[in-house]
């Protein structure tokens, strides 16, 4: 609502609301993610117990890189909202341009026929598109998302795994970017970006299918 009384165009007014989500979610998240990282990174060996959620947490609390152990769990943080702004605003911006597009030049193909949607004292007058054409909008927004923001999430992840063999040093992000491109240019900003979009293309479609199928069972617009 705040943001249809001061922001005309859809358009950033879709990149916005993405861009907010995302602020909102990771915010709230980011410390479990810190764990969740961190417990990736760290490999158990063969007859080694794996850490525990509870263990890697006390682990990242009693690092000595801040005066005050909860901030080691927001190592990266500031780069994570730098990233997520065009995670979450491209994501919902490509995604209703698309959904915008099927139903206007692919309507033939794209639109469920009239006999299959049910409309008359319904509240939402937006066309329902066909399972294919939702999944497949959901997931190129996935992609693109992921493109544009990978740099960021490529530098987060290498700030929040440096506390796992430097406990008390403060990584820079300026510092490992510098080393990223020293060691292999742009294109290192962009390694494992391809098994990126294995994971990305089909979460972002199922979630959009699931969002705007939602929207319909509750008569939203």
């Amino acid at each position: 609502m705040i943001l249809g009384r001061h922001v005309h165009d859809q358009h950033v007014r879709n990149f916005l609301a993405g861009s907010l989500c995302g602020v909102i979610s990771v915010s709230v998240s980011y410390p479990l993610d810190m764990i969740r990282v961190r417990m990736a990174y760290i490999t158990p060996t063969a007859g080694v117990r794996a850490e525990r959620v509870r263990e890697v947490a006390k682990m990242i609390y009693q690092e000595k890189a801040h005066q005050f152990g909860i901030f080691n769990f927001f190592r990266g943080f500031p780069v994570s909202l730098m990233g997520i702004v065009p995670y979450g605003g491209v994501s919902f911006l490509t995604h209703e341009y698309l959904t915008a597009l099927a139903r206007s030049r692919f309507a033939s193909i794209a639109v469920l026929p009239a006999s299959t949607r049910q409309e008359g004292s319904r509240r939402r007058k937006v066309h329902e598109l066909k399972a294919w054409a939702e999944l497949t909008a959901g997931g190129i927004s996935g992609a693109v998302a992921q493109t544009a923001s990978y740099p960021f999430e490529l530098v987060r992840r290498r700030m929040q795994i440096v506390g796992a063999h430097s406990p008390s040093t403060r990584s820079s992000a300026i510092q490992i970017v510098r080393d990223v491109w020293g060691s292999a240019g742009l294109r290192g900003f962009f390694v494992g970006l391809t098994i990126g979009y294995v994971k990305v293309v089909p979460m972002f479609a199922i979630s959009f299918y699931t969002y705007e199928k939602l929207k319909a069972v509750f008569d939203l617009e």
